[in-house]
Parts: structure tokens; C-alpha cells; sequence
């Protein structure tokens, strides 16, 4: 089976996950940040898919809880038609409900396996930076969440 690669398009960040070359499990692999300029975000993403020899990619498609596609889904859904035309990889649109709620939750129940080898930070400066890592993991095991229920179907 082909190694396909998973995206979860926010506003600011896309997270990335990749399979195992069985198509059997999902990994997170990065998270990439959305330029102003388009063009810089396509080549980030072909960058993504050469090094990994990505060969089909999975997009995340947010349709609400009452199967509708509002203002985000329609501007994932608009994302994805605009990358098509830039990548050489089948992309398939993947109903993504509540993956993000699941990333959350992994990460949280991940925070409480490793309770006591937590320290305490100080700082302004060490909890942002604590915020965007952990927003960056969000974002990747999102797309790791989407990819493996793809997998899974």
C-alpha cells in the first residue's frame, strides 16, 4: 500500500501526519505554518509530500456536527481545489468532525500518563512558548486522528 500523508488546515497552521508504508497505522510528522503569500504554502507542502514520498494525501473537511458545510469547511474545501492544481498526488477530502476534540483529548490524557515527570515552569516567555508547542502538536495529531480513521475505512 502507498504511504499517504494527512493535513489538517487551520487558519494559521496545517498540521501534518503520515501512515506507516502498510497504510496500517498514522503518525504525526510536522506542522506548517500558512504564509500570506499562497505560493510559499504550496511549496511547503510539496516539500512535505518529496521528502516523505507521500503518494495520495488526505484532507481534513469540517462539516458540522449537523452535517452541514459552513464558513470553515467551505474555505478547507476552496484550500483543497487551490493545492490540487499545485501537487502531482491524488487528494481525497475526509470528513474531519471532531478531530481536533480527539487530538485534545489524546494530549491531555498523555499529560496525566506523565503527571510526575512534569516541572513547574516560570516564566511569560516559557508558557507561550509551551502554548505554541502544544498548539503545534494539536494540529499534527488532528491530521494523525484524520488519517487513521481514514485508514481505518
Amino acid at each position: 500500500m502507498a504511504r499517504l500523508m494527512a493535513l489538517d488546515v487551520g487558519e494559521a497552521r496545517i498540521g501534518v501526519a503520515l501512515s506507516d508504508s502498510t497504510g496500517v497505522l498514522a503518525s504525526p510528522y510536522t506542522t506548517l505554518h500558512i504564509s500570506r503569500d499562497e505560493e510559499q504554502t504550496w511549496k511547503a507542502i510539496q516539500k512535505v509530500i518529496d521528502e516523505t514520498e507521500a503518494e495520495g494525501l488526505v484532507v481534513g473537511l469540517p462539516i458540522s456536527l449537523d452535517g452541514q458545510l459552513h464558513a470553515q469547511g467551505q474555505r478547507v474545501q476552496s484550500f483543497a481545489k487551490r493545492l490540487q492544481e499545485h501537487i502531482a498526488i491524488p487528494l481525497t477530502l475526509w470528513d474531519e468532525r471532531l478531530s481536533t476534540v480527539e487530538a485534545q483529548r489524546l494530549l491531555a490524557q498523555r499529560g496525566q500518563d506523565e503527571g510526575g515527570k512534569r516541572q513547574r515552569q516560570r516564566g511569560q516567555q516559557r508558557i507561550q512558548s509551551k502554548r505554541r508547542r502544544h498548539a503545534h502538536e494539536i494540529d499534527a495529531l488532528a491530521a494523525t486522528v484524520i488519517l487513521q480513521d481514514y485508514l481505518s475505512h
